[in-house]
């Protein structure tokens, strides 16, 4: 359809598109394979808060709350992601699978599980946490006892008293541990790379500021500042299999994992109720070798091994994504190949997701519709 954009979910980054278009009467198509808006964060865990500040992390036109608290929990996001649709009149096509993306007559066609869209334009706006991504540890399904990826643990009571396996270096694994500490669980969390961990805040003042004022500055000056960062605002860890790194902003660069931003982890972890771990290796039954060739025998795994894009299935061949799966470019520009082709929130940073995505939204519908004005 001329002038149509066609926007493929309905989380933050999808509504805040639709929004931002909609305020300037230019047509939209929104679909998501949820049955709700903003379907991925309602199947979070139960204790999840943003750990960005919430005067940072509002979409375009539209402030958070301030009833919700600084640090928002995840039912009141998803409150105000209700809220936001029903403000600016969002109306969704739920439940729809997209299975193809691909340049159509005049634009893209776009095919569901409920027939074809074809549009001028298409935002994918998906989000980087699309795809659970499980390691395939040697002798994985022969574990007899619960093994999970985070995205299917919901809260610690099942686990009371039992010995909890918690792999990754992550925030989520990091809340979850300390979740099931809470509840009496005897909690080792395994570490492959020590993780660079910094403060939630300082004097009410959120850590997402920093890389947000520094976000041009090089590594060769973010290294040393971060760690003069933790140095003054988180104790020393080695003694706990914690130490810090030597190129914390570098180390986020090469993998992709955003440092933990600590609210109850570092005190649980010198408490002695988690137990940093080596690497899993392989599995064999209940024996779960270590990459020190240590074993350890825990009662169940939850596996907080992060998420892909899933970007492969649909747009796999159109040359936008790189070698990791991530989109090549980002917001407004849309590359040669595939013009007209958007990303909206697929990426990890450092300055807040949420942020970004209010960003990257703002850039996109400011393009499409001085694109509309001109070919009007």
């Amino acid at each position: 359809m001329p002038g149509q954009t066609i926007i493929i979910g309905a989380g933050p980054a999808g509504l805040a598109v639709a929004a931002l278009l909609g305020r300037h009467g230019a047509p939209y198509t929104l679909i998501d394979r949820g049955t709700a808006v903003g379907a991925s964060w309602r199947d979070r865990y139960d204790s999840l808060q943003l750990h960005t500040a919430r005067w940072l992390s509002a979409l375009p036109h539209a402030a958070i709350p301030r009833r919700y608290g600084p640090w928002v929990r995840r039912d009141d996001l998803v409150l105000y992601l209700e809220d936001y649709a029903q403000r600016f009149e969002i109306q969704p096509e739920l439940g729809l699978e997209v299975t193809r993306i691909e340049r159509g007559p005049g634009g893209w066609r776009v095919e569901t599980s409920d027939g074809t869209r074809d549009g001028e334009r298409v935002v994918l706006a998906t989000g980087y946490c699309n795809a659970p991504y499980l390691p395939d540890w040697p002798g994985r399904d022969t574990f007899p006892g619960p093994l999970l990826h985070s995205a299917d643990y919901r809260e610690p009571s099942s686990y009371r008293d039992q010995r909890v396996l918690v792999v990754g270096a992550g925030n989520s694994a990091a809340e979850i541990a300390v979740d099931l500490a809470r509840v009496g669980a005897d909690v080792q969390l395994s570490v492959r790379t020590p993780p660079n961990i910094v403060r939630r805040d300082t004097f009410g003042i959120p850590t997402q500021l920093l890389p947000v004022v520094l976000r041009r500055v090089p590594e060769s000056v973010m290294n040393p500042l971060s760690g003069v960062l933790r140095r003054l605002t988180v104790p020393d860890l080695s003694g706990y299999g914690l130490p810090a790194p030597v190129d914390g902003i570098s180390q986020f660069l090469r993998s992709q994992t955003i440092p933990i931003l600590d609210h109850g982890f570092v005190a649980t972890l010198r408490q002695g109720r988690i137990t940093v771990v080596p690497a899993v290796e392989s599995v064999h039954e209940h024996d779960v070798r270590l990459a020190d060739g240590s074993v350890i025998r825990p009662d169940a795994i939850i596996a907080a091994t992060g998420y892909r894009p899933g970007l492969g299935r649909l747009v796999g061949d159109l040359g936008v994504l790189d070698e990791s799966g991530q989109p090549r470019i980002h917001g407004a520009r849309t590359l040669p190949e595939a013009p007209g082709l958007y990303f909206v929130g697929i990426g990890v940073v450092l300055a807040g997701l949420l942020r970004e995505v209010a960003r990257e939204a703002t850039e996109v519908a400011r393009s499409i519709v001085r694109r509309e004005r001109v070919s009007g």
